[in-house]
Protein backbone atom coordinates (compact mmCIF):
# COMPACT_ATOMS: atom_id res chain seq x y z
CA UNK A 1 0.00 0.00 0.00
CA UNK A 2 1.27 3.44 -0.56
CA UNK A 3 -0.47 6.53 0.56
CA UNK A 4 0.65 10.29 -0.60
CA UNK A 5 -0.64 13.13 1.29
CA UNK A 6 -2.78 16.12 -0.37
CA UNK A 7 -1.56 19.40 1.06
CA UNK A 8 -2.70 23.03 0.10
CA UNK A 9 -0.53 25.35 2.50
CA UNK A 10 1.18 22.92 4.36
CA UNK A 11 -1.64 21.74 5.65
CA UNK A 12 -3.03 18.00 5.46
CA UNK A 13 -6.67 18.12 3.52
CA UNK A 14 -6.58 14.73 1.67
CA UNK A 15 -4.99 11.38 0.74
CA UNK A 16 -4.44 9.16 -2.65
CA UNK A 17 -3.76 5.90 -1.67
CA UNK A 18 -3.26 2.86 -4.16
CA UNK A 19 -3.02 -0.41 -2.83
CA UNK A 20 -1.33 -4.14 -4.73
CA UNK A 21 -2.51 -7.37 -4.74
CA UNK A 22 1.24 -8.84 -4.76
CA UNK A 23 4.13 -7.74 -1.57
CA UNK A 24 6.56 -6.11 -3.46
CA UNK A 25 8.88 -3.05 -3.34
CA UNK A 26 7.32 0.38 -4.32
CA UNK A 27 9.54 2.30 -6.70
CA UNK A 28 10.89 5.71 -6.27
CA UNK A 29 9.43 6.62 -9.50
CA UNK A 30 5.65 5.05 -8.47
CA UNK A 31 5.75 7.32 -5.49
CA UNK A 32 6.64 10.89 -7.53
CA UNK A 33 3.70 10.31 -10.36
CA UNK A 34 1.46 9.76 -6.90
CA UNK A 35 2.66 13.19 -5.53
CA UNK A 36 2.05 14.60 -8.78
CA UNK A 37 -1.48 13.79 -8.66
CA UNK A 38 -1.59 14.67 -5.33
CA UNK A 39 -0.49 18.57 -6.20
CA UNK A 40 -2.64 18.22 -8.90
CA UNK A 41 -5.71 17.27 -6.74
CA UNK A 42 -4.73 20.08 -4.10
CA UNK A 43 -4.89 22.32 -7.19
CA UNK A 44 -8.57 21.16 -8.15
CA UNK A 45 -9.40 21.80 -4.71
CA UNK A 46 -8.25 25.11 -4.35
CA UNK A 47 -9.52 26.36 -7.52
CA UNK A 48 -13.00 25.26 -6.20
CA UNK A 49 -12.69 26.65 -3.18
CA UNK A 50 -11.33 30.03 -5.10
CA UNK A 51 -14.91 29.39 -7.27
CA UNK A 52 -17.06 29.50 -4.51
CA UNK A 53 -15.27 32.39 -2.52
CA UNK A 54 -15.59 34.71 -6.08
CA UNK A 55 -19.47 34.27 -5.85
CA UNK A 56 -20.09 37.31 -4.10
CA UNK A 57 -20.56 39.49 -7.61
CA UNK A 58 -21.17 39.30 -11.06
CA UNK A 59 -17.71 40.53 -11.38
CA UNK A 60 -16.56 38.35 -8.93
CA UNK A 61 -17.67 35.58 -10.61
CA UNK A 62 -16.89 36.03 -13.84
CA UNK A 63 -13.70 36.40 -12.94
CA UNK A 64 -13.49 33.00 -11.28
CA UNK A 65 -14.79 31.96 -14.47
CA UNK A 66 -11.51 33.79 -16.48
CA UNK A 67 -9.00 32.12 -13.79
CA UNK A 68 -11.12 28.24 -14.17
CA UNK A 69 -10.90 28.46 -17.57
CA UNK A 70 -7.33 29.53 -18.16
CA UNK A 71 -6.15 26.73 -15.00
CA UNK A 72 -7.97 24.33 -17.44
CA UNK A 73 -6.15 25.39 -20.43
CA UNK A 74 -3.03 25.14 -18.71
CA UNK A 75 -3.69 21.85 -17.20
CA UNK A 76 -4.61 20.81 -21.01
CA UNK A 77 -1.01 22.08 -21.95
CA UNK A 78 1.05 20.06 -19.46
CA UNK A 79 -1.08 16.64 -20.86
CA UNK A 80 0.01 17.57 -24.40
CA UNK A 81 3.41 18.45 -23.44
CA UNK A 82 4.88 16.27 -21.48
CA UNK A 83 8.50 16.53 -22.76
CA UNK A 84 8.91 20.11 -22.83
CA UNK A 85 7.81 22.78 -20.49
CA UNK A 86 8.15 25.92 -22.91
CA UNK A 87 4.68 25.52 -24.24
CA UNK A 88 3.64 25.34 -20.38
CA UNK A 89 4.94 28.21 -19.10
CA UNK A 90 4.51 30.12 -22.82
CA UNK A 91 0.49 29.60 -21.47
CA UNK A 92 0.70 30.25 -17.80
CA UNK A 93 2.38 33.85 -18.73
CA UNK A 94 -0.25 34.80 -21.55
CA UNK A 95 -3.12 33.92 -19.40
CA UNK A 96 -0.84 35.81 -16.13
CA UNK A 97 -0.89 39.31 -18.06
CA UNK A 98 -4.19 38.82 -19.57
CA UNK A 99 -6.13 37.87 -16.18
CA UNK A 100 -4.27 40.21 -13.71
CA UNK A 101 -4.75 43.50 -15.66
CA UNK A 102 -1.17 43.31 -16.66
CA UNK A 103 1.47 44.98 -18.80
CA UNK A 104 3.64 41.93 -19.10
CA UNK A 105 4.93 39.04 -17.59
CA UNK A 106 7.77 36.11 -17.25
CA UNK A 107 8.70 32.99 -16.29
CA UNK A 108 12.16 32.54 -14.82
CA UNK A 109 13.78 28.88 -13.66
CA UNK A 110 16.19 28.42 -11.03
CA UNK A 111 18.49 26.03 -10.84
CA UNK A 112 20.01 26.21 -7.62
CA UNK A 113 22.89 28.72 -8.88
CA UNK A 114 21.52 30.92 -11.93
CA UNK A 115 18.02 32.29 -12.61
CA UNK A 116 17.68 31.88 -16.25
CA UNK A 117 14.70 33.30 -18.38
CA UNK A 118 12.54 30.67 -19.38
CA UNK A 119 9.14 32.41 -21.08
CA UNK A 120 7.80 35.59 -21.34
CA UNK A 121 4.98 38.06 -22.71
CA UNK A 122 4.73 41.31 -24.48
CA UNK A 123 8.19 42.34 -23.68
CA UNK A 124 9.58 45.60 -25.56
CA UNK A 125 12.83 44.51 -27.52
CA UNK A 126 14.74 46.87 -25.27
CA UNK A 127 14.00 45.13 -22.50
CA UNK A 128 15.06 41.80 -23.90
CA UNK A 129 17.71 43.20 -25.17
CA UNK A 130 18.34 44.16 -21.46
CA UNK A 131 17.61 41.12 -20.10
CA UNK A 132 19.46 38.99 -21.99
CA UNK A 133 22.19 40.51 -21.38
CA UNK A 134 21.38 40.83 -17.32
CA UNK A 135 20.32 36.53 -17.57
CA UNK A 136 21.28 33.70 -16.55
CA UNK A 137 22.91 35.41 -13.34
CA UNK A 138 22.79 34.12 -9.13
CA UNK A 139 19.23 35.97 -7.89
CA UNK A 140 19.62 39.50 -7.23
CA UNK A 141 17.67 41.87 -5.26
CA UNK A 142 17.68 44.40 -7.87
CA UNK A 143 15.30 42.30 -9.88
CA UNK A 144 11.88 41.16 -8.26
CA UNK A 145 12.02 37.81 -9.33
CA UNK A 146 15.34 37.30 -8.10
CA UNK A 147 13.63 38.96 -4.71
CA UNK A 148 10.83 36.53 -4.33
CA UNK A 149 13.35 33.54 -5.05
CA UNK A 150 15.84 34.23 -2.27
CA UNK A 151 13.10 35.41 -0.12
CA UNK A 152 11.07 32.10 -1.03
CA UNK A 153 8.35 34.66 -0.57
CA UNK A 154 5.58 36.58 -2.64
CA UNK A 155 7.04 40.25 -3.64
CA UNK A 156 4.91 42.87 -4.96
CA UNK A 157 6.55 46.47 -5.65
CA UNK A 158 4.24 48.91 -5.66
CA UNK A 159 6.66 51.82 -7.35
CA UNK A 160 9.76 50.58 -8.94
CA UNK A 161 10.80 54.25 -9.61
CA UNK A 162 10.84 54.90 -6.01
CA UNK A 163 12.74 51.85 -5.55
CA UNK A 164 15.83 51.92 -4.01
CA UNK A 165 16.86 48.59 -5.20
CA UNK A 166 15.76 48.00 -8.72
CA UNK A 167 17.63 48.09 -11.67
CA UNK A 168 16.22 52.13 -13.08
CA UNK A 169 17.58 51.23 -16.72
CA UNK A 170 14.83 48.28 -16.75
CA UNK A 171 12.02 49.99 -15.40
CA UNK A 172 12.43 52.91 -17.87
CA UNK A 173 12.56 50.74 -20.91
CA UNK A 174 9.53 48.82 -19.60
CA UNK A 175 7.74 51.76 -18.82
CA UNK A 176 6.76 49.41 -15.57
CA UNK A 177 6.03 50.96 -12.84
CA UNK A 178 4.55 47.76 -10.39
CA UNK A 179 5.45 44.42 -9.98
CA UNK A 180 4.05 41.24 -8.60
CA UNK A 181 6.34 37.99 -8.35
CA UNK A 182 5.24 34.84 -6.91
CA UNK A 183 8.46 32.05 -6.35
CA UNK A 184 7.84 28.11 -7.49
CA UNK A 185 8.57 25.47 -5.11
CA UNK A 186 10.09 21.92 -5.23
CA UNK A 187 9.88 19.75 -2.46
CA UNK A 188 10.33 22.97 -0.46
CA UNK A 189 13.64 24.15 -2.52
CA UNK A 190 12.36 27.59 -4.94
CA UNK A 191 13.05 26.36 -8.55
CA UNK A 192 12.03 29.95 -10.09
CA UNK A 193 9.34 32.77 -10.18
CA UNK A 194 6.39 33.88 -12.17
CA UNK A 195 6.36 37.63 -12.58
CA UNK A 196 3.86 40.37 -14.08
CA UNK A 197 4.43 43.82 -14.80
CA UNK A 198 1.88 47.37 -14.85
CA UNK A 199 2.24 50.76 -16.10
CA UNK A 200 0.28 51.94 -12.80
CA UNK A 201 1.44 52.32 -9.68
CA UNK A 202 -0.05 50.39 -6.49
CA UNK A 203 -0.60 46.67 -5.55
CA UNK A 204 -2.27 43.65 -7.38
CA UNK A 205 -5.13 42.44 -5.62
CA UNK A 206 -5.22 39.45 -3.52
CA UNK A 207 -7.40 37.37 -6.12
CA UNK A 208 -4.15 37.85 -8.42
CA UNK A 209 -1.55 36.43 -6.15
CA UNK A 210 -3.86 33.51 -5.74
CA UNK A 211 -4.07 32.92 -8.92
CA UNK A 212 -0.17 33.51 -9.64
CA UNK A 213 0.31 30.82 -6.92
CA UNK A 214 -1.95 28.46 -8.82
CA UNK A 215 0.01 29.31 -11.91
CA UNK A 216 3.32 28.48 -9.96
CA UNK A 217 2.08 25.06 -8.94
CA UNK A 218 1.00 24.05 -12.02
CA UNK A 219 4.39 24.83 -13.63
CA UNK A 220 6.31 22.76 -10.81
CA UNK A 221 4.06 19.96 -12.24
CA UNK A 222 5.05 20.67 -16.06
CA UNK A 223 8.69 20.69 -14.66
CA UNK A 224 7.97 17.39 -12.58
CA UNK A 225 6.43 15.98 -14.78
CA UNK A 226 9.15 16.58 -17.52
CA UNK A 227 12.18 15.24 -15.42
CA UNK A 228 9.57 11.85 -14.42
CA UNK A 229 9.63 11.37 -18.12
CA UNK A 230 12.56 11.89 -19.16
CA UNK A 231 14.01 9.43 -16.33
CA UNK A 232 11.29 7.02 -17.75
CA UNK A 233 12.91 7.54 -20.98
CA UNK A 234 16.49 6.73 -19.64
CA UNK A 235 15.61 3.96 -17.56
CA UNK A 236 13.75 2.13 -21.07
CA UNK A 237 16.61 3.21 -22.93
CA UNK A 238 19.55 1.34 -20.20
CA UNK A 239 16.97 -1.94 -19.64
CA UNK A 240 17.21 -2.45 -23.52
CA UNK A 241 20.60 -1.50 -23.53
CA UNK A 242 21.15 -4.54 -21.23
CA UNK A 243 18.65 -6.76 -22.86
CA UNK A 244 20.88 -6.55 -26.50
CA UNK A 245 24.15 -6.91 -24.68
CA UNK A 246 22.50 -9.95 -22.90
CA UNK A 247 21.60 -11.57 -26.01
CA UNK A 248 24.42 -10.92 -27.56
CA UNK A 249 26.36 -12.80 -25.11
CA UNK A 250 23.62 -15.39 -25.05
CA UNK A 251 24.56 -15.71 -28.73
Amino acid sequence: MLGVPILRNGDAIGAIVVTWREPGPISSSQVDLLQTFADQAAIAIENTRLFEVEQASKREVQESLGYQTAISEVLGVISRSPTDVRPVFDTIVLNAVRLCSAQMGAVYRYDGKLVHLAAHHNYPRKVLEILNRMYPRPPQPDHVAGRSILSRAVVQVEDLLADPLFTRELALAGGWRSHLAVPMFRAGQPVGAILIARAEVGNFDAGHIELLKAFADQAVIAIENTRLFEAERRASANWLARSRNSNRLAR
